[in-house]
């Protein structure tokens, strides 16, 4: 059956097999960062200087234009890599003050959403 679609129809088979391959990165990729982040361990963690504002965003499930004025970030500048270290240090605050503002941030995010809940 293979011999006589490789013989038959080779570049249909070439193009199944790479999206074959795609799919299986795809899913692994998608499986194994959902498996990370639905580990409560991940939820909330306290901030370290290696993580980015992403990663932040993700771990306390705050939407961008939440997150960002609690890190100085300005919304129409060009995205950069950029870790919380170097946020710290730019603003001239402690990654404890910086962890103020986030937890605070996630807070008010938080009682807002309760707030519309209940109405």
């Amino acid at each position: 059956m293979i011999r006589h679609l490789w013989q038959t129809h080779r570049l249909a088979l070439m193009a199944f097999g790479i999206a074959l391959c795609a799919l299986g990165f795809f899913g692994v990729r998608t499986m194994s960062s959902m498996i990370y982040w639905m580990d409560p361990d991940h939820r909330d963690q306290a901030l370290a200087g290696w993580m980015t504002p992403r990663y932040v965003m993700r771990s306390y499930q705050l939407p961008p234009d939440v997150l960002g004025p609690a890190l100085f970030l300005v919304r129409d500048a060009a995205p950069r890599r950029i870790s919380l270290d170097t946020i710290a240090a730019e603003n001239g605050i402690t990654m404890d003050d910086l962890q103020i503002r986030i937890d605070a941030a996630a807070a008010q995010m938080r009682a807002d959403r309760e707030a519309r809940r209940d109405d």
